[in-house]
């Protein structure tokens, strides 16, 4: 019964959304922007490209694609050229024998690269919104914990990204901004509360991500845009500088959790180490080997439920 009530619901909203037009973004054409976060800086201390071309070719995606996404809505460009153009310049002038440059890969495994985050999270100098409209001028004094942690690690802060009001809500629409659409279908949702960010990773206007979540926020935009996504466990990665502020004991603290969004795998690791910090090896043991005969996954293949879609075939 519940299978029949889907299909009727489906074909409803696809005669709804007959008039508005079916876009998939284009493919991106510039080679710089299919490089994961670690082999483009890999590329920038070997200065096989630069920080600053790096970052003109996501701001030149960001411009194109913006206008059917609706997932940046603040903008860093004229500093993160800035940035990029004084990493260019240490990289040029380092000498390449120094122990310097040689422990770089460890000590700053994204220098050079651009990275994007969800409007939760404070940038200095940059207004942080959380999709409340009383906060529309609200403009962060300091750097969230997390994202002077990515700066340490020498990734530059490209844009902030779209959220639902208060980050409360499965897909990414507020009265300040709008409503952030999907990559691959704009009249679709690019799910929340992190969607901004799986939107704009998905369709190449980024490659590296911060998200948070408590029920799904980043898992969610991350199936729903084809990206990849983790929710570290609780406790890992420092909240502070996020919103909304969270204390004490209450489930929410116990569950919230700032987390990467990538385009790649191969970045997940390197950007939760970064974020974890001391606790990545104390706690996370990243660097032990994995027996994944002692793994076991356990999954759902169905609902019987009219408030959930059987699963498709495919």
């Amino acid at each position: 019964m519940h299978k029949l009530y889907f299909k009727i619901v489906n074909f409803v909203f696809w005669v709804i959304e007959l008039p508005r037009r079916r876009r998939i973004l284009d493919y991106p054409e510039d080679d710089l922007l299919l490089l994961s976060a670690i082999e483009a800086a890999e590329l920038i201390r070997r200065q096989e490209i630069t920080s600053e071309s790096l970052i003109q070719a996501y701001i030149l995606r960001i411009t194109h694609i913006n206008r059917f996404l609706n997932a940046v809505v603040i903008q860093n460009f004229d500093d993160a050229i800035e940035e990029g153009r004084q990493v260019d310049s240490y990289i040029q002038h380092i000498d390449k024998d120094s122990d310097e440059y040689k422990i770089l890969p460890h000590k700053k495994p994204f220098l050079g690269v651009p990275f994007t985050l969800k409007d939760s999270m404070s940038v200095e100098g940059l207004v942080c919104t959380v999709g409340i409209p009383s906060r529309r001028n609200t403009v962060a004094e300091e750097d969230a914990e997390v994202v002077q942690k990515m700066r340490d690690a020498g990734a530059i802060v490209l844009a902030v990204t779209n959220v639902p009001e208060a980050i409360m809500w499965c897909e990414s629409a507020n009265t300040i901004y709008g409503r952030t659409n999907n990559p691959y279908n704009i009249r679709r949702t690019c799910g929340g509360s992190s969607g901004g960010e799986g939107a704009l990773i998905a369709g190449a206007g980024s490659v590296i991500g911060l998200g948070s979540d408590v029920g799904g926020s980043i898992r969610i935009p991350a199936a729903f845009n084809g990206v990849f996504g983790l929710k570290p466990t609780s406790g890992i990665v420092s909240l502070k500088g996020s919103f909304p502020v969270v204390e004490g004991e209450d489930y929410r603290s116990l569950m919230w959790c700032i987390g990467p969004l990538c385009r790649y795998a191969k970045d997940l690791k390197p950007m939760l180490q970064v974020l974890a910090g001391d606790k990545a090896e104390s706690l996370l043991h990243l660097h032990n080997p994995v027996n994944f005969r002692n793994i076991r996954i356990f999954y759902m293949e169905e609902i019987n439920s009219l408030f959930v879609e059987p699963l498709h075939e495919d």
